[in-house]
Formats: C-alpha cells, structure tokens, sequence
C-alpha cells in the first residue's frame, strides 16, 4: 500500500513538472516534439565486458531478470532543430529507478576495496535485490516525420549521461518460523557515481521501443569484473507542444521534397 501512495504522488507530481516545463505559447517561436518527456518501463540484464550473460568467475553477477525491472520518469524536454521538425538534437532530464535481482540467494556485500556477493546457504529470500536512483540528462539525434505527435514516426539514438542519487538493497522472505521480514540497507556499494549509456529509441506517435547499454560499469572499475547494463523496454511519450493548425494537413511527400531540396 506504501508503495502504491509513493508511486501515485510520484506519478502526480512528474504530470504536473512535465505540463509547467511544456508551458510554453507556440506563436512566440517554432517548437518542435522532442522524444524524452514520458514513462520508460522495462528489465535490465546485466553483461560482462564481451556483452555475454556469463560471468565465469564472478557468477553472483549474472541477475535474476524477472526483478531486475526499471521504471524512468522523463520530466523535461527540448528539441534544438538542425533541420525543420525533422532532424534535431534534443534534450533534457530525468529521473531512473533501476533493480538489480540476484539469483540463488546471493546477498550483495563491499568494503573499501571490492564489491562482491555471498551465497547465503542458511536463509531463502523471496525478493533481492539492488535500487539505483539517477538523475539523467540526454543528448539524442532526434529525427521525426511530422512536427507534432500526430501521425509522427520518430527515431532517435544518442546517450544519456547519469548521476547516482542514491542505493539501496532489499531483502523479503520468511524465516523458519514464519515471521516475514523485511530488510533495507542504504549504501554506495562501490557503484560507479557516474553513468553513461548508448541509447536507441523509435517509435510511432506517443508509443515506442527502446534499448540503452551501458558504456561504463555499474560499479567502480577496481572494485570488480565490469558489468554493463542492458535495458530494454517501452515508453509512453507525453507531448510538449499542442497542435498547430498549420501543419495538421502535412503529409511525408512535403517531408520526402525537404530531403531532396536539402
């Protein structure tokens, strides 16, 4: 129930930012619709420096994907035309939630020198794993058909650069006895505090397909074998312009003669 109320004035609050930063009156100057300001769900699985799933000696690192889910609150866009509504730079900022589920019950463990994980062979966990909080910030090649929403295919492919806010583990189940438990701890675990991803994202009006891999490690590079981040999922964009009676009637002939003219 907790975790619903937080979600919803989550969810309240990121609406209410995105509407403020996307008040802005169209006839001032041209804007065009960026592709960042929305909802990114998806899982993550986590890979070695070759981009396998195998971590031979390190196997702790192999996650469970069914908890390594993400949720990612885009709040604030912009589009920086380079030609018309069709290509641009754009960016912004945003807020990422990432899991990180162990498998066979490993509980994830660190000192100043290493970050590892040991098997707990006394204790069976129904949930475990690691939460890493960012604020993020894009530069994406932004190429659309239309200058709105409506109508519009949409590709882009950049990177997002990310700063850890915050990290936690969490540990749910039941000892023998049957009480539940409950376990939180708050740390930095060794994680890298700066991110940097490659992303693609496409799609059609405000729905679309994602993928980000990790350019550098989840955690610090002499504190383990690198991990690198694979997420994948699908977003919900929410628009930042409204509609411009102009361009309603364009179609992608007026979008294959821009091409040619340019």
């Amino acid at each position: 129930m907790k975790f619903l109320l937080k979600s919803n004035a989550l969810l309240f609050i990121y609406i209410f930012v995105s509407h403020l930063a996307s008040a802005q009156n169209d006839a001032d100057k041209p804007r065009y619709e960026a592709h960042w300001a929305g909802i990114d769900m998806g899982v993550s699985i986590l890979t070695n420096e070759e981009m396998g799933m195998e971590f031979s000696n390190n196997e702790y690192w192999e996650n469970d994907i069914a908890q390594s889910f993400f949720i990612h609150f885009n709040m604030l866009e912009y589009k920086i035309p380079i030609f018309k509504q069709y290509l641009g730079l754009t960016t912004g900022l945003g807020w990422h939630m990432n899991n990180y589920g162990f498998k066979d019950d490993y509980v994830l463990s660190y000192n100043d020198s290493v970050v590892t994980a040991n098997q707990d062979l006394n204790q069976e966990y129904d949930r475990n794993y690691l939460s890493v909080h960012y604020f993020s910030v894009p530069l994406l090649l932004d190429f659309a058909t239309k200058k709105g929403t409506k109508n519009s295919f949409y590709f882009c492919a950049g990177v997002v650069g990310s700063v850890r806010i915050g990290s936690r583990t969490t540990l749910r189940g039941k000892y023998e006895n049957g009480d539940k438990f409950n376990n939180t701890r708050r740390a930095k675990f060794n994680l890298n505090p700066i991110a940097l991803d490659a992303t693609v994202r496409m799609g059609y009006q405000s729905f679309g397909l994602f993928a980000t891999y990790g350019l550098t490690s989840l955690y610090k590079n002499d504190k383990t074998v690198g991990v690198y981040p694979l997420r994948f999922g699908a977003t919900l964009n929410i628009p930042s312009i409204g509609k411009d009676k102009d361009d309603e009637g364009r179609s992608f002939e007026e979008f294959e003669e821009a091409i040619d003219s340019l």
